[in-house]
């Protein structure tokens, strides 16, 4: 498997994928990705293998920091560990950042409250942390975790404005929880 493939861009592949793994309520309208890879914001990594799309990720380095915006696996081959080799190549790949991500708080009353837990289990069996920072915005509430250094509120607000926008960081409701 060709884990990180800068050069390897299959937009209809990975849309598919995209659209299959995140629910709408976490989806940014698919052209916005697209314009940040293109603009060169972000970098959208793929894992490919005999020229078939296994999945991606894709971050924004912000000073010292990574933000993990998305990372998705195509359902075909889910639970086979081709999330945790890139999400390992990634944390190589950054040796000397703190790589940041947000998932769904654990609620009790969740309708996805399995999927949630699993979710965490996941990040923490590959090294990240809690950061114990929860905010709260249109995708709902959200826990940040951390792997190599922990971020503060304000980093992490930092990081969401500058990988927003101003405009869309104020349209997205993004604020820390209460």
């Amino acid at each position: 498997m060709d884990i990180l493939n800068e050069k390897q861009k299959s937009w209809k592949e990975i849309k598919e994928i995209y659209l299959e793994a995140f629910p709408k309520s976490e989806r940014k309208p698919f052209c916005t990705i697209q314009y940040s890879v293109k603009t060169g914001k972000a970098q959208l990594l793929t894992a490919m293998e005999n020229r078939i799309l296994q999945g991606f990720i894709m971050v924004i380095p912000y000073k010292d920091m990574v933000m993990v915006d998305y990372l998705a696996v195509s359902g075909k081959i889910r639970s086979r560990g081709t999330g945790s080799k890139i999400l390992q190549e990634v944390c190589r790949h950054f040796p000397d950042k703190k790589i940041v991500l947000l998932i769904e708080k654990l609620d009790d009353s969740a309708e996805n409250k399995e999927q949630r837990i699993a979710r965490r289990k996941f990040y923490f069996k590959n090294g990240f942390t809690s950061s114990n920072i929860y905010i709260t915005g249109h995708s709902g509430n959200m826990e940040i975790l951390n792997f190599g250094g922990t971020v503060s509120l304000q980093e992490y607000m930092d990081l969401q404005r500058y990988a927003l926008g101003k405009l869309m960081f104020r349209l997205s409701g993004i604020r820390p929880a209460v």
